[in-house]
């Protein structure tokens, strides 16, 4: 093994060089590689040379290494495609396209006998291992339904990022979207595998560059606010907000720590902030925050990065329920749809009378496209008059207690009675938005639900007795929302149907951890986390332009796959290359071919694009 040099690279021998071809302008460089045995082993390649001048000075030239052409092995100099193409450019012979950018093509046929004598000078090793040979089957089918569909996320990045790193973004959302979420470690070997390396053999996807480029997402959060911002300018203003817990499965992280789920997950996680327009189905926002901080004040975060439409109606959780958060919802005419956690006052009170007079239905449609019908119940109150009904909860067990005491104190004399206090009501703290709305609703068929349910598992364990059901049986399928929409515009039914659809968002958070898995991440860096929270946008996005098409579909076979059921059938088409050197689509049955049409794939045309190389 030849002996490194002050800069760590090893000289390469003469008797090496000497075997270099004399017709390319190139080096060759050795770089060691770990061998079976023990130690290392080192490789010789060759690459080409390239001189180019400073137009200023023509005196001053710049040598700099240029693509790699091959390598010394076995005596001699064994080019690889880039090296066989660049030997006929240079004797100006016209390069065959069909064979250029085609896989398998560098064996004994590639070139003549007398330009085999006259490569190098020497005798020429043109048997490559398979290795070293470009794929000749492809992954297309459902990568081929989702570029056809999904074109427009395509564009609304180009408004934003330049070209080159708008593909990149773009590529690396597909794979999410089709293969999972997938490591930088083996994000080469999917794309090769995939027909986008044929639509984009330029994209110089590999494990570095997508590392470094995550990371520069990550440094760079003010192009992808701007991106954000324009999503948010064009949405419905019907939006949920929600964060999304990601366990982290690497301790030096920085956002990683102990949080609300702790009990459940067991280490420390991470907290994905998201906006969501549940109109159009559309992620808006998505950022990483830190594992222990709470919702109510992340978001405080997200409400002043990115500037929300006036009248925009927040559709949020339980978890941000804070006098603080309730004036950023309210801010620029903006309204809000919460419920009022079942440890506030208001919601205490307002369950001790559950005297429902008014009802309406709410129709609804199951996973089966079932329409279904449930009765609610709803009373209506305000948080000022909730809160005088609290107050003088106070003031009454102030009383209560104050009688108690005087009867205690009968048999005791008079300056024994002066010593004692009084009890006397604690003062609360008002709401300073007492004229907002707090319905109570009740669904009937989710009480009665609840109580079977209940019934099921009395005297199992202790936490289910007739005792326990009496005492919460009453508030069984009950919910209570605050919001400051006007009641003249919406009604109590209304209220109920816009919270309904926050339920879009949880939807979308489970196709995030369970179909995209991101879950278990091992990211220790923290620009890089963000830029793979931005990529849980772009995912999302794809996933909602991937449904919009599918769902207008005229076919009904189309219409009833999911997501998963579409890519696994699309997945079943390959390209292969055979030994006619085109790529040709596997056989499809009838039902593949109709989804390929339905997603809008133009299989034949995509051939001949394939076969002219402008794919």
């Amino acid at each position: 093994m030849g002996r490194p040099s002050i800069t760590g690279r090893y000289a390469v021998p003469a008797e090496i060089l000497a075997l270099k071809p004399s017709d390319i302008y190139c080096t060759v460089k050795a770089i060691s590689a770990p061998s079976k045995s023990a130690g290392s082993k080192l490789h010789y390649y060759v690459y080409e040379l390239i001189v180019s001048s400073n137009p200023d000075n023509p005196e001053k030239t710049k040598v700099t290494s240029g693509p790699c052409i091959g390598k010394i092995e076995g005596g001699a100099y064994c080019p690889n495609k880039t090296g066989i193409r660049r030997f006929k450019e240079l004797k100006g012979e016209a390069v065959n396209d069909d064979y250029s950018d085609t896989a398998g093509k560098s064996g004994d046929n590639c070139l003549t006998d007398r330009e085999k004598q006259s490569l190098a000078g020497a005798a020429v090793n043109m048997n490559l291992d398979l290795k070293d040979i470009d794929l000749q089957v492809k992954d297309y089918g459902e990568y081929a339904i989702v570029l056809a569909s999904t074109g427009s996320v395509l564009e609304k990045l180009n408004k934003y990022f330049s070209t080159e790193d708008s593909k990149l973004i773009y590529a690396l959302s597909v794979i999410y979207f089709v293969q999972d979420y997938t490591p930088s470690s083996y994000i080469k070997d999917v794309y090769d595998q995939s027909v986008l390396s044929c639509k984009w053999p330029n994209l110089g996807i590999s494990e570095n560059t997508v590392s470094k480029f995550l990371k520069l997402l990550g440094q760079h959060p003010a192009i992808c606010e701007k991106y954000s911002q324009g999503l948010i300018d064009e949405s419905s203003g019907l939006t949920a907000i929600d964060g999304h817990v990601i366990l982290s499965c690497s301790r030096q992280n920085d956002l990683a720590d102990y949080g609300n789920k702790y009990s459940k997950i067991g280490n420390k996680q991470l907290n994905i902030l998201e906006a969501y327009d549940v109109i159009s189905d559309v992620p808006l926002t998505s950022r990483a925050y830190e594992g222990g901080l709470l919702d109510k004040n992340s978001v405080q975060d997200l409400l002043q990065s990115f500037d929300f439409p006036k009248k925009t109606t927040f559709l949020i959780d339980a978890g941000f329920y804070s006098e603080e958060d309730l004036q950023l919802f309210r801010e620029d005419e903006k309204r809000f749809v919460i419920p009022v956690p079942d440890s506030c006052s208001i919601s205490r009170v307002f369950k001790k009378d559950l005297s429902f007079k008014n009802s309406f239905t709410y129709r609804k449609t199951d996973e089966n496209g079932l329409v279904r019908e449930d009765r609610i119940l709803y009373a209506e109150s305000t948080v000022s008059k909730l809160e005088d009904l609290y107050q003088e909860e106070l003031k009454k067990e102030a009383e209560v207690k104050n009688q108690l005491l005087a009867a205690s104190m009968e048999t005791q004399t008079s300056g024994e009675k002066s010593k004692v206090k009084k009890y006397y009501a604690r003062k609360i703290k008002r709401s300073a938005f007492g004229d907002d709305r707090v319905i109570m609703y009740r669904d009937e068929d989710m009480h009665d639900k609840m109580i079977s349910e209940f019934r099921e598992q009395l005297g199992k364990d202790e936490s289910h007795t007739e005792e326990k059901l009496k005492e919460l049986g009453p508030y069984f399928g009950i919910i209570i929302l605050r919001t400051n929409r006007d009641s003249k515009t919406d009604t109590p039914a209304a209220v109920y149907e816009k919270y309904k659809k926050r339920w879009k968002l949880e939807t979308h958070y489970n196709f995030v951890e369970n179909i995209v898995r991101f879950y278990g991440l091992k990211t220790d860096d923290y620009c890089t986390m963000q830029g793979l929270s931005f990529l849980i946008l772009t995912v999302g996005q794809i996933k909602a332009a991937f449904k919009k098409k599918q769902m207008a579909s005229s076919s009904k076979f189309v219409t009833h796959l999911s997501t998963r059921e579409c890519l696994v059938k699309a997945g079943r088409l390959k390209l292969s290359q055979h030994q006619n050197k085109k790529w040709h689509i596997a056989v499809s049955t009838s039902k593949t071919a109709e989804l390929m049409k339905e997603m809008g794939v133009d299989m034949a045309n995509d051939i001949k694009k394939l076969n002219a190389q402008l794919y």
